[in-house]
């Protein structure tokens, strides 16, 4: 009775997992929810479109656990099935788990308790990497569950500077009033975007200095592509990402501060992409390198930037001359190839690559 009483007196919390293609690690992930310590739940398993036995595994625990709620949905990709858990959830809380990763049993409730106990609208934690081989890697060494809160624009600088506090969905909670207006892209790489503006959205944040979100590693994950011309389709998603979340800063003083840094990482990723599409053209076509060329010609380049001369001679040439830039990127690929053959030069010239 009495821990009856103890479940009743916690706040609903939705726990959405979008699942696609995903049968050999849902039931880890699933059972590391179920098993939470913080027990009021309602469990939002999104099959989005599946093929494989995905779906089926969802129904099956559905009728193992009463928490559990499955939606069945035609595939449309990652946003999407978070956006369907974010509407048809009833709680007040939202957070996330994607479907191939797994949670510490004590997440839910030591995240709750710093939420409630500092009345904020986000609480956060940190990350740690699993791999194939079993190696678990931590993003930091000291994890003594301490708290640290934020105002609204301390927390959405510190998102974006990434520096303890990460732009995933997965290591969080969040009133689900924040996701009112909040706009899903299409990417399925956006939840920099969309979490950089729960933070807006947001009047104070929690951090617990802690790691409970272990992020499987795993080969043909969405983030794991090794495909160059994948590598090249996702990098002009997060080209986008990054200039509408710098066209953002810049309409918000009150962000200032960190708009270089918006800046620099735009003009780095964008060059990157760039020099990518030249190398293997195959995987691009020309509107998509002139989109991307006229992003750039958009921002302005002032001394602040900081930028090493032969950058500001390449973005030069990309703000006015796109042929010559493309002949002159070309030549030096070739050249770069027969000089490596040769055995004069050990380059190696890097495609697009984002984590």
């Amino acid at each position: 009775m009495e821990n009856k009483q103890h479940i009743m007196n916690q706040p609903l919390l939705a726990v959405i997992v979008p699942c696609y293609h995903v049968e050999k690690y849902m039931d880890k992930c699933i059972l590391s929810i179920v098993n939470q310590t913080y027990h009021n739940l309602e469990i939002l398993l999104i099959d989005d479109g599946s093929t494989d036995n995905t779906g089926k595994i969802c129904d099956e625990w559905q009728t193992r656990d009463s928490r559990i709620r499955v939606i069945h949905k035609q595939n449309e990709g990652l946003p999407a099935a978070r956006k369907t858990g974010v509407e048809n959830a009833c709680a007040d809380f939202v957070a996330f788990v994607d479907s191939d990763d797994w949670i510490d049993p004590n997440m839910y409730e030591k995240l709750m308790s710093a939420l409630l106990a500092t009345n904020s609208d986000i609480a956060d934690s940190d990350i740690c990497s699993l791999y194939e081989d079993g190696r678990i890697e931590h993003r930091i060494n000291v994890r003594d569950a301490t708290i640290k809160t934020m105002e609204q624009t301390e927390g959405f600088i510190a998102i974006l500077k990434d520096k303890n506090w990460r732009s995933s969905f997965c290591t969080k909670i969040f009133k689900k009033k924040l996701f009112d207006n909040i706009v899903f892209p299409k990417q399925q790489y956006g939840e920099d975007l969309t979490v950089a503006y729960l933070f807006h959205n947001a009047s104070k944040s929690v951090f617990v200095n802690d790691a409970y979100y272990f992020y499987c590693k795993r080969s043909g994950s969405i983030c794991q592509q090794d495909n160059i011309g994948k590598k090249i389709s996702n990098g002009n998603d997060w080209i986008d990402i990054y200039f509408d979340l710098y066209s953002f800063v810049k309409q918000h003083s009150e962000y200032h501060e960190i708009l270089q840094h918006a800046k620099n990482v735009l003009i780095f990723h964008t060059i990157e992409l760039l020099r990518s599409m030249v190398e293997y053209p195959q995987y691009s076509t020309d509107e998509q390198f002139k989109i991307k060329a006229k992003q750039m010609r958009s921002i302005l380049i002032t001394k602040e930037d900081n930028l090493k001369r032969s950058r500001k001679i390449e973005l030069q040439l990309i703000r006015t001359n796109i042929k010559l830039y493309r002949f002159l990127r070309s030549f030096y690929h070739r050249i770069i190839h027969i000089t490596n053959r040769l055995k004069i030069t050990n380059k190696q010239v890097m495609i697009f690559i984002t984590d």
